[in-house]
This record gives C-alpha cells, sequence and structure tokens, in this order.
C-alpha cells in the first residue's frame, strides 16, 4: 500500500515549497490563484486528507502569536436596475454580523455589486474578479429579485446562498425559518386575546420566501381549529386606500404585515395602534418607530452564512451540492407598544 501523502510529499511532487503547499490548502491569498489550483487538484488527486483537530491545534498555535489572516470572502449584493448601489438597513445588519465571524476566523469581508449598469459588475465580470484574486468563498446576499447565476463558474468557489435560493443554480442556503416562525407570531396574538388576526403583504415579499410567511399564517389558523375569519390581503405593492378598505370591512383587530407605513394609515384613518387595532411587523430591523414583530436576527445569520462558507474551504467543497442543503435559523419575537401585554 502507497504511503499516504503528506504536504511535504505534495510539496516535493509539485517542485514548491512545503509552505506554499500549506498556504494553498489553507486557501492563503499569498498563493497565487493559479498554483493554489494545481496543488488542491493534486492535493485531491493524491487523496489527501487534511486532519482537522491537527489544524486546528496549529490554527490555536498561531492565533496565540498573532492574528492569523486566511484570506478574503466575497459578500456578494444585486443592484438595482439603475446601478445604484446601496445596502438596506436588513443588509447592513448582516453584513455586520458576517464580518464580526469572518474576522474571528482569520477572513476579511469584501462587499461586490453585481447588476445590468456600473459601478456594479455583470455575473461573468465577477466570476473574473474574484478569480483573479483569489476571493474563493462566497456569501450571496438575500436578492428581493430573481437573478440568473448560469454563468457564474461555480467550480472555482465555495459559495452560499442567504435567504432565497439563486434561480440557476440551487446552493446551500442560510435563511430564517420564515413559516414557523410565522405561525408562532399567531399563536402569540391568539394567547394575547386577539380573535380577528389579519395579514398583509405584498405578494413579491412573500414569493421571496416561497410564501412561506402565508403558509404559516395559514396553519396557525388550522392547528387551532379556526378557520380564517379575515382573509389575507396580498398587494402587488403596499396600496393604502386598499389597506384601509380590507380593514374597514373585515375588522381584524390586529394586523400583521411588513410595512410600517400600516401604523401611520390607522392613525390617520381614525383606528390608532394599538388602541384600536393592533400591529405585529415581520422585520423590526427596518423599524423607526418602537413595535412588536419578528427579529430575522439578520448578524447571526451573516455569522451564519460565513461559517458555513468557511467550512466548505476548509474541506475543499466546491461547485454547485448534488443535493442543496439549508441552514434554518429560528427568529425572536420582540415585544413592543402595539400590542397588548402578555396576561398574566
Amino acid at each position: 500500500m502507497p504511503p499516504k501523502p503528506t504536504i511535504r510529499s505534495l510539496a516535493e511532487s509539485l517542485g514548491v515549497s512545503v509552505a506554499t503547499v500549506s498556504e494553498a490548502l489553507r486557501f492563503s491569498p499569498k498563493v497565487k490563484p493559479e498554483t493554489a489550483e494545481r496543488i488542491r487538484a493534486a492535493a485531491e488527486e493524491a487523496g489527501y486528507k487534511r486532519n482537522p483537530l491537527l489544524g486546528e491545534a496549529f490554527s490555536s498555535l498561531r492565533r496565540g502569536r498573532y492574528r492569523d489572516f486566511s484570506g478574503t470572502l466575497a459578500l456578494v449584493d444585486l443592484a438595482d436596475d439603475h446601478g445604484n448601489c446601496e445596502l438596506m438597513l436588513f443588509h447592513k445588519e448582516v453584513m455586520k454580523g458576517a464580518e464580526a465571524r469572518a474576522a474571528e476566523l482569520g477572513f476579511r469581508l469584501e462587499l461586490f455589486w453585481v447588476g445590468k449598469k456600473e459601478p456594479a459588475l455583470s455575473v461573468s465580470r465577477l466570476c473574473s474578479v474574484l478569480y483573479a484574486r483569489g476571493i474563493l468563498g462566497v456569501v450571496f446576499l438575500p436578492f428581493d429579485r430573481l437573478q440568473d447565476f448560469s454563468k457564474f463558474e461555480f467550480n472555482k468557489f465555495a459559495a452560499v446562498a442567504m435567504d432565497r435560493r439563486l434561480v440557476r443554480p440551487s446552493l446551500h442556503a442560510v435563511q430564517p425559518e420564515h413559516y414557523l416562525s410565522m405561525r408562532r407570531a399567531v399563536q402569540i396574538l391568539f394567547d394575547r386575546g386577539y380573535k380577528r388576526v389579519g395579514l398583509c403583504l405584498e405578494t413579491r415579499k412573500d414569493e421571496r420566501v416561497d410564501y412561506k410567511w402565508s403558509s404559516g399564517y395559514a396553519s396557525a389558523y388550522r392547528l387551532n381549529g379556526k378557520k380564517s375569519n379575515v382573509p389575507p390581503l396580498i398587494q402587488k405593492e403596499s396600496d393604502r386606500s386598499e389597506f384601509i378598505a380590507w380593514v374597514k370591512k373585515y375588522k381584524p383587530d390586529v394586523v400583521i404585515g411588513h410595512a410600517q407605513a400600516m401604523m401611520d394609515w390607522l392613525d390617520q384613518a381614525g383606528l390608532p395602534v394599538p388602541e384600536k387595532v393592533g400591529f405585529f411587523r415581520i422585520n423590526v430591523t427596518e423599524s423607526s418607530r418602537p413595535c412588536a414583530g419578528l427579529d430575522l436576527l439578520p448578524q447571526p445569520l451573516g455569522a451564519a452564512a460565513v461559517e458555513a462558507v468557511v467550512g466548505m474551504l476548509h474541506r475543499r467543497e466546491f461547485g454547485i451540492p448534488e443535493t442543496p442543503q439549508a441552514i434554518q435559523i429560528d427568529l425572536a419575537v420582540v415585544e413592543g407598544p402595539t400590542i397588548r401585554l402578555p396576561k398574566d
């Protein structure tokens, strides 16, 4: 039986130094991408297996002497049709969590934009830039619109999508547990004494999470043996007149929605929150007005996405997964002045 390959034997066969092989297998940016790819391909062909326990021991020793730098990870967002590149507040919080966790693991994070107009990059250009700079780990931020990445050379990268899977291809994903969290939210409102729980959403926002919000809402009624007496209002775009007409017709005593403006609309219509109608917001991260609702935990989401990509890099898992997996993050319920207090 031939001896097991080692870093030293790989270095000798490839005509490079032991340090170069070691850095390449750790995805260090110190090694040119072409050389690093050649080393990793040779290691895989030879059947080289990194000892994770030994690797962690050496990493701990390095961290004891100085902050180890393993490389750069890409965070990718989608620019709008006009080429505007500005992070949403939720995405800013995701990036904070991702940057903090990346630093703990010895990586830096850099933001890239994909879009049709400059300064955003095309999908193929993004791929070229990342590879040329030796950035092999990629996290795709939650996209508000479907995006085709079929021209991205995923075989060169370890990549994870956040919240919504890409259309082509389907990657491993890190996402909030929207379905169970919505069901839990409705149950909490039932427990607070609300009888007519209404739901108002924009179509694209529910579609973006694979209709888990509307499905979780409906299942909460079924689990309680109730038939919804307030049909959900699903709008193409948030519309004040349609919303108020729906409230006056079906008389919900609390509304679950994602738009902060709904609270203002209720107040202006003589239905003040929470005296006449309660309000529970789906994503409190973007609220400037104190409000009860769901905390989608953007910072833990960003941290989990980085952990997933770094793990894939260490395991040398590149390309489109044969069986895409999803990491679900349980959400938190935030108390606020827009709903009734818990019963004693």
